[in-house]
């Protein structure tokens, strides 16, 4: 799953992530955030490469 770590983000500009993301899952929240479309993700990790603060992160999830 990949988050983000809004302690790292600046958040105060157009996300370049939107452009890069292949699917579309990127979008931003009011506060300028970006916000991932877990549906739409398919875990490519462009974003995480391309985040320029290293604010994506890709993260395993606990089985359940």
């Amino acid at each position: 799953m990949i988050q983000v770590d809004k302690a790292i983000c600046p958040h105060d500009h157009v996300c370049p992530l939107i452009k890069a993301c292949p699917v579309g899952a990127i979008t931003q929240d009011a506060e300028g955030y970006p916000v991932i479309d877990h549906a739409r993700c398919i875990e490519c990790g462009k974003c995480v490469r391309k985040c320029p603060k290293k604010a994506m992160r890709q993260v395993l999830e606990s089985p359940s």
